[in-house]
């Protein structure tokens, strides 16, 4: 049986078992090592917690009640360490208060308890654990394959800043070889080099955040600096298809991470131009508009004036692989992971469409607000 732990196979899943009674611990010690595990095992928390550190185990099957350091604490030192914080966990206790059964774990056996049992809630965190990799891969994948699609346009925004730097530089380098310098020139061309070195800055940040893999980080966005970022990426596909409309509202920050949300921006913005086609912008329109809504919440709408999808459709949009592209337009996985970040979030994405007229997406996210 093998399993995905932190990017690496292992051949036999790893599992610490924390336990201060001696007999138990090794009975569970040899159990699981007959049922295909690897185990390893300490006898407090404090002992536990740095085998779990040292052994990066796929699961941790502890006890509530131990000397030096209890369950309780020792869930709380695991979350603190983001190396070892999102190992899934088993709690075993004999108690059985409130305080014991909310212990925050994966899964919670009282004892005594069948061998069966915990070898079963093993195997089921590990196959949620799974699950869980695969669902981030996929979500990788689908971000990759949309800011691909924006290649050419992302060299293209990035050549064109590079250029005037370039040709200024050499202004520059004229300017010195000159008897008499020109100080004023010499000022107007360094300050449009900054300029074009700023916007390459961002254009490259922009496709960092859109790129990177790391785990979710939730923190205070500026979601109209993130929606200038993503725009800016996508301006010569906008430009083939129609022409770009922005108002900003003065709105608060939400908490979210940046990666996430700007793949949920790139997603919507391109299905958009998808729905448009390219060839006549002078006859379609993309608006995008941010705005504070009566109820607190940070709204994005992104409307255009494409095909429009059927009535019969939209209850389906948000399903796993449902897409209205043909063959080889995408895995339609686009807006199902939208929808998934959003929810998340705390917030609401809602879509009206009119065949012939447009589509309409509203993205609603709750605001931050001062800790």
């Amino acid at each position: 049986m093998g399993v995905v732990s932190s990017g690496r196979v292992t051949l036999r899943p790893r599992v610490v078992v924390i336990e201060d009674d001696l007999e138990l611990r090794s009975t569970l010690v040899e159990v699981l090592d007959e049922h295909g595990y690897e185990v390893y095992d300490a006898e407090d928390g404090a002992r536990g917690l740095a085998t779990v550190r040292d052994r990066g185990p796929d699961v941790v099957v502890f006890d509530l009640m131990m000397p030096v350091m209890d369950g309780w604490r020792f869930r709380i030192e695991q979350r603190r360490d983001p190396s070892i914080a999102k190992i899934p966990t088993i709690a075993i206790s004999a108690s059985g208060t409130p305080a014991a059964s909310a212990i925050d774990a994966d899964v919670f056996l009282s004892k005594p308890f069948a061998i069966e049992s915990l070898v079963e809630a093993i195997d089921d965190v590990l196959a949620a654990r799974a699950r869980l990799v695969d669902q981030e891969r996929t979500v990788h994948r689908e971000r990759l394959a949309a800011l691909g699609t924006l290649a050419a346009g992302l060299a293209h925004e990035i050549n064109n800043p590079l250029t005037y730097v370039t040709l200024n530089l050499q202004a520059l380098a004229r300017q010195l070889d000159r008897p008499a310098i020109d100080r004023d020139q010499l000022r107007e061309l360094i300050g449009e080099c900054l300029d074009g070195a700023d916007r390459i800055a961002r254009i490259v940040a922009a496709a960092r955040i859109m790129s990177d893999r790391k785990r979710p980080q939730p923190v205070p966005v500026d979601v109209n600096a993130l929606l200038r970022s993503t725009l800016a990426l996508m301006r010569v596909d906008i430009g083939a298809r129609a022409s770009l409309v922005e108002r900003y509202g003065e709105i608060p920050r939400v908490i979210a991470d940046e990666g996430e949300l700007g793949q949920v921006l790139l997603n919507l913005l391109t299905n958009a131009l998808h729905a448009i086609g390219p060839g006549d912008p002078d006859r379609h329109r993309l608006d995008v508009t941010t705005e504070l809504a009566p109820d607190g919440r940070v709204v994005v709408r992104i409307s255009d004036t494409g095909a429009g999808i059927p009535d019969f459709l939209l209850p389906r949009v948000f399903e796993p692989f449902f897409t209205t592209k043909g063959a080889g337009g995408g895995t339609g996985l686009g807006l199902s992971i939208c929808h998934g970040i959003v929810t998340k979030l705390g917030g609401e994405i809602a879509i009206e469409s009119e065949v012939g007229r447009g589509t309409v997406v509203r993205v609603m996210l709750p605001a931050s607000t001062p800790s």
